[in-house]
């Protein structure tokens, strides 16, 4: 009779044990898909920048939105690479800049291409929400940016 009480006891500590660690084990596992979840939209955000930087470099003015202006098109051609994110189109902050050729003094010019050689810098910003709701009402939105700069080809006469 001893034995089977033991085992009657043994069953009910396993079922404790397991009602405790289950709540930790569940948090684990959304934690790693907040965390994938964040690395994704992060080197998505920078991928986007990079595209931004690398189309407006070209000097380029002819994107799939049918305009001439520049900064529109890199603006596009962001939006375009980040689209996956969201399709709120509020979401995503892009701003562009230019330094002038050659001494790319500061302070930079806002919401300008650049002309040849000019140093262009394109930053994206994106508030990202974890979907754990724990990790939400902990961090809240979480802020990434990302940036790229470069030097524009010179599609004219460098000055």
């Amino acid at each position: 009779m001893g034995r089977l009480m033991r085992r009657r006891k043994e069953r009910g500590q396993a079922l404790v044990e397991f009602a405790l660690l289950a709540p930790l084990l569940v948090i684990l596992i959304f934690g790693f898909v907040d965390i994938s979840r964040v690395y994704h939209a992060w080197t998505t955000v920078q991928g986007a920048a990079r595209d931004g930087a690398r189309y407006g470099v070209t000097g380029r003015g002819d994107c799939a939105i049918a305009t001439d202006d520049r900064l529109t098109c890199i603006e596009y051609t962001t939006r375009q690479r980040a689209k996956e994110l969201t399709n709120a189109a509020g979401a995503l902050d892009v701003s562009v800049q230019s330094w002038d050729y050659p001494a790319y003094a500061d302070p930079p010019v806002a919401g300008d291409a650049g002309k040849a050689c000019d140093a262009i810098e394109v930053v994206v910003g994106y508030d990202f929400t974890p979907s754990t709701p724990l990790a939400a009402s902990i961090l809240g939105a979480v802020h990434l940016t990302g940036r790229e700069r470069l030097v524009n080809e010179p599609f004219a006469a460098c000055r």
